[in-house]
């Protein structure tokens, strides 16, 4: 599961580290170490050039549902919500790490899972155009999420799917053919790192550095 996220790169590191030929509407870029679905992300899309939109997180506008903001690599092909959209509406949602909150007993104590070198963290993901309550059209994406792996297991036993550098190109590539574009959803980067933070974070409305901030001792 991935229900909070942080993009707090600021706009040359992402444009560089990214490869980014377009950003649309780049002025409207803010920086968030606290960002929940429902909420506006830069996103990257490839379709004859490297882009990136800002998009709503989570599919589904309807006031009576949650939107759905993680989609399991495993019924990718299987749930309607999903299968049409893999061919050709593959994206990579940008983080600079994400939080998970682990059971300790009564207790639940939330942690930042990010890249140990800073890197922004490239996550697999779908989207796709989807109509507002106000009858507009919104570009709206879902993260994947997968099994996590050992070394996170004891925090939380999911975790979005991180793609390798070589497979996050891949991931976006809809114009290439693919037999099984699935396939790249399992080659992930191995720097992930991990640490307990204050429950400042706790409130979806803090929104600074003070949530990615170490517990000590």
């Amino acid at each position: 599961m991935c229900g909070r996220n942080t993009i707090f790169s600021n706009r040359k590191t992402i444009k560089n580290e990214l490869k980014v030929d377009i950003w649309k509407n780049e002025d409207d870029y803010t920086p968030s170490y606290n960002l929940s679905p429902t909420q506006l992300s830069p996103v990257l899309v490839k379709n004859e050039a490297r882009a990136l939109y800002s998009m709503r997180w989570g599919f589904g506008f309807q006031s009576k549902m949650r939107p759905i903001f993680n989609a399991r690599a495993e019924s990718l092909s299987i749930k309607k919500s999903f299968k049409g959209l893999i061919s050709r509406n593959r994206c990579i949602v940008l983080s600079n790490g994400f939080y998970e909150w682990k059971n300790d007993g009564n207790n639940k104590k939330p942690y930042f899972i990010h890249h140990d070198a800073g890197k922004i963290i490239q996550m697999a993901g779908l989207c796709k155009w989807d109509i507002d309550q106000h009858g507009k059209r919104k570009l709206v994406y879902t993260i994947i999420t997968k099994e996590a792996r050992p070394s996170l297991k004891d925090i939380h036993h999911r975790e979005p799917v991180m793609l390798s550098e070589n497979a996050a190109s891949k991931w976006i590539n809809v114009n290439t053919l693919s037999e099984d574009p699935l396939s790249y959803l399992y080659d992930n980067t191995d720097r992930i790192s991990s640490y307990e933070v204050t429950k400042f974070v706790n409130k979806s409305s803090n929104d600074s550095p003070e949530c990615i901030q170490r517990v000590l001792g």
